[in-house]
């Protein structure tokens, strides 16, 4: 007959119990105390001294039942790799086509945990040959270059510009505004070489057209000095009657258009020289 196992042994009651009702029954008697000393002063002293013991001997209970659940048996903990070392741990799958080890068969932990395998080394990258940069085209003339122009380099633009046909020229400023007033006088004439033989006028009047009111001065100079031939150059437009006007009295109207082709005829050097007074910021 087989023999009946014992059962477990009855637990006895730990003393902190016993000490945590004390502690209980003060607390419960102190806070009385403390409620009646409201009437009589005399309960104050032993309520609060059954207050605090009743809070120390509650207070090691607990911390007691605390750390003794945190520290029971710091010995019977054991990490979970130690069983995998041992070969207790769970069975680790075949690989596709490949028997399962028997049980019973010790297996490295190596072999059971998946370690990260190296990384290879890392080429340094290979340098990227970059095409070599041309150099900026230079500058040309061009209709958006007169609207960064102020009113003194433009009027330089057309004195050189006149001065580069081949007639003597004399410039005459209109003031702190801008505007010149060129005249132009023949190297080969047989008469009077004082006498011009014909006027220019500019002025670069940016955003406006000029009407027949604008260039009516011009056709008056050209009545008092006997004049055929006249030219007003600016950098904006003319109105239609404007021009019409110009044609009749033998005004040449050269807007920003004609004074790019008038320029296209220069030579290189010339043009060149007309596009760095331009470009000049002095």
């Amino acid at each position: 007959m087989a023999a009946r196992p014992h059962p477990p042994p009855a637990r006895t009651a730990s003393p902190f119990l016993l000490v945590f009702l004390i502690g209980l029954v003060a607390l419960a008697l102190g806070a009385g105390l403390l409620i009646l000393s409201f009437d009589q002063r005399d309960l104050r002293l032993p309520g609060a001294a059954s207050l605090l013991l009743g809070v120390v001997m509650t207070g090691g209970y607990l911390t007691n039942k605390l750390f003794s659940g945190l520290y029971a048996d710091p010995l019977a903990y054991e990490p979970p790799w130690a069983k995998l070392g041992r070969g207790e741990g769970p069975p680790r799958l075949p690989a596709p086509g490949k028997l399962a080890a028997p049980p019973s068969t010790p297996v490295a932990i190596d072999k059971l945990v998946d370690f990260p395998e190296p990384a290879p080394p890392r080429r340094p990258p290979m340098p990227v040959s970059r095409p070599a940069q041309s150099p900026p085209a230079p500058p040309t003339w061009t209709p958006e270059l007169f609207d960064r122009m102020t009113p003194h380099q433009f009027d330089a633009v057309c004195a050189t510009l006149f001065a580069q046909s081949g007639l003597e020229t004399r410039v005459q400023a209109h003031g702190p505004a801008g505007g010149v007033t060129i005249w132009l006088y023949s190297r080969n004439a047989q008469q009077d070489k004082s006498q011009p033989v014909a006027v220019a006028v500019c002025r670069l009047w940016p955003g406006q057209p000029l009407a027949v009111r604008h260039i009516h001065p011009l056709m008056a100079l050209m009545t008092a000095r006997q004049l055929k031939r006249a030219t007003y150059a600016t950098a904006s437009t003319f109105t239609d009657n404007a021009r019409k006007f110009a044609k009749y009295n033998g005004i040449n109207a050269l807007d920003r258009s004609g004074l790019l082709a008038l320029i296209a005829t220069r030579t290189p050097a010339q043009q060149q020289a007309l596009l760095a007074i331009a470009l000049d910021r002095r």
